[in-house]
């Protein structure tokens, strides 16, 4: 695009391959320059448009949003230094397996299953990030518990596919109360920003409590009581999910 060419906020979206709302949330981040007033209009250049390709670049790279825009701050090199950085925090199967004190087979059997989900699915090599090796650990620790791993690699698995649904249904109920109904000045970005944590916390504590209430239900008069002194306790465990 010719630098003298300018577009509107739309056009530039268009062109960019992204939203209006993730323009203006990247403005708002100073992670994109603000554009030139032109009476009620504001009018985009073709720098814009390759600073958002440079944006999507260095986030594909494993960047996050604070980091590509303290880049504009930093000497020169801080572009290597954060590459080393990015690198560092993406895992291989077997550094996953080693950091959890696993056999790499088990960390290829919950990826085959579709309990571990690579950064990128069409990389053959198959990186992952620092969530993969906690996930493994929590698996291990029930299993450690008595649960055959095979048992509980199949639950999981049916679990999984019960999430994909409820997923699939809650992404079309953004799309058709939140979305199609934004208001122009809406930053839709801002709101899902708001809104993910709420829902993982959501959908966390029902499951707790419902898990904790269906063991006490099972509880016989044989059972000890220090199990349902632990299950009552528990009713004040709280699930937290908070952006770093």
């Amino acid at each position: 695009m010719s630098e003298a060419r300018t577009l509107r906020v739309e056009g530039l979206a268009a062109e960019a391959g992204t939203s209006v709302d993730t323009i203006r949330y990247y403005q708002r981040l100073r992670l994109l320059d603000p554009p030139r007033r032109v009476g009620r209009h504001a009018e985009y250049t073709g720098a814009h448009l390759a600073r958002l390709a440079e944006i999507r670049r260095l986030a594909d790279d494993g960047f996050t949003l604070a980091q590509i825009r303290s880049l504009d701050d930093g000497p020169s090199h801080t572009l290597d230094r954060l590459a080393d950085e990015a690198g560092a925090r993406s895992l291989t199967r077997a550094q996953v397996a080693e950091r959890a004190g696993v056999p790499e087979g088990l960390v290829v059997l919950l990826v085959d299953n579709g309990l571990l989900q690579p950064l990128d699915r069409t990389d053959p090599e198959q990186h992952f990030d620092e969530g993969a090796v906690a996930m493994v650990e929590a698996g291990l620790a029930i299993s450690n518990a008595g649960i055959p791993l095979d048992e509980l690699v199949h639950l999981a698995t049916d679990h999984a596919s019960g999430v994909d649904e409820v997923v699939r249904r809650a992404v079309e109920l953004f799309e058709a109360h939140v979305k199609a109904d934004a208001d122009p000045d809406r930053d839709l970005a801002e709101v899902v920003r708001t809104l993910l944590p709420a829902v993982v916390r959501l959908v966390a504590q029902h499951f707790h409590r419902t898990l904790v209430a269906r063991a006490r239900e099972r509880l016989g008069d044989g059972d000890r009581h220090a199990l349902a002194d632990a299950l009552v306790a528990a009713d004040d465990l709280e699930v937290r999910c908070e952006w770093p």
